[in-house]
């Protein structure tokens, strides 16, 4: 099976009850594409099971500090809030997390599709760059990329699957002495198999051409702009190298005259890619992470998880831990073992039940 079949078929199991999930003060947690499940039990609370004295009551779920899932970014990507010391400027930080996050889920479900991707790379030459960073136009020309790449697919008759991350490269930034953005794009460019692909190679530099226009530059030599490739081995693996690559080096260009060829968004997709991926964004039961928290220990002796405590750079935050569920069935093997000793422990209450004398 796929991932997206054995993720939606794990949705039923792992839910949590539908007033726990709608309830804003309750905690939230999720099991996605990634595979991985962020969550921050509260620092005064004592571990997550309880006192041997409170054990019939159970853990309230109201002492649970917020999960630490940020809120699903806009239809577009995701950009970190201005520097309120400076001019409002988004994308002087590089990939934001929750961006790198949303760009890891599309890959692991675009994953399934692998035989039908295209892996595109656009990068401008000097006579493009430079009425792009005098009119701060990057911005302007990286939305109609990605808007005239959908117009083109949908016209090919395929659903726009896209997402796209922005690197700044090295090498050529060094030798030009200022930001060189580059733009590297995943997307389906084939409906089946045995289906010749749907954009060629001519097309694909049209869209770069309007792209420039919409921005204002026009007459660019475009041949070597554009270079697309079949995705051969792990979509993630064409991509992975670009999602810190760069982004960490802005600081030099910020405030400096090229400041302006610095992205604000480092990323992006379609919104059918969106709909997709939020559609595998699962709601996790609170019992059930409670109850894998609290046997993280043999859970990872078995080999049926990794569990991690997050580093954080505030010392104040409450400890924030990551689980790695390793797969769906990874997953389905703890819901077993989680429901056994549900029932196990239900099963030791009645008989203490059955066997009191008043």
């Amino acid at each position: 099976m796929s991932l997206s079949a054995d993720l939606l078929a794990l949705g039923g199991v792992i839910a949590p009850p539908e007033a726990q999930w709608g309830d804003p003060e309750l905690p939230q947690a999720v099991l996605c594409p990634r595979l991985r499940t962020t969550y921050s039990p509260r620092i005064s609370w004592r571990g997550f099971a309880p006192d041997p004295a409170e054990s019939e009551k159970g853990p309230d779920q109201r002492e649970w500090a917020r999960l630490w899932e940020p809120a699903e970014p806009g239809d577009l990507g995701s950009s970190l809030a201005p520097n309120p010391k400076r001019p409002p400027r988004y994308g002087l930080q590089g990939l934001p997390s929750a961006g790198r996050r949303q760009v890891w889920r599309s890959l692991a479900l675009l994953e399934d599709l692998r035989p039908l991707l295209s892996f595109w790379t656009v990068t401008l030459p000097p006579e493009a760059l430079e009425p792009l960073a005098a009119a701060d136009a990057v911005a302007v020309f990286q939305d109609r990329l990605r808007k005239e790449l959908e117009r083109q697919l949908r016209a090919a008759g395929l659903v726009p699957l896209v997402v796209g991350v922005v690197e700044i490269q090295g090498k050529r930034s060094g030798r030009e002495a200022r930001p060189v953005p580059h733009w590297h794009v995943v997307f389906q460019g084939r409906r089946d198999r045995s289906a010749p692909w749907a954009l060629s190679r001519e097309v694909l530099d049209g869209v770069i051409a309007a792209a420039l226009e919409t921005a204002g530059v026009f007459g660019a030599d475009l041949r070597a702009a554009g270079n697309v490739q079949q995705v051969k081995r792990s979509v993630r693996a064409y991509l992975s190298k670009y999602m810190t690559k760069g982004s960490g080096d802005v600081s030099a260009w910020v405030g400096g005259p090229w400041e302006a060829l610095l992205p604000r968004q480092w990323w992006f997709w379609t919104r059918p890619l969106r709909a997709w991926v939020l559609q595998h964004v699962l709601p996790l039961a609170f019992e059930l992470l409670s109850w894998v928290h609290s046997n993280r220990e043999p859970i990872e002796a078995r080999g049926l998880a990794r569990f991690r405590l997050l580093p954080l750079s505030d010392p104040r935050a409450p400890a924030t831990w990551e689980v790695n569920w390793l797969s769906c069935e990874h997953v389905a093997q703890l819901v077993y073992l989680w429901q056994l000793d549900s029932w196990d422990a239900q099963w030791e209450r009645s008989q203490r039940l059955s066997q009191w004398q008043p």
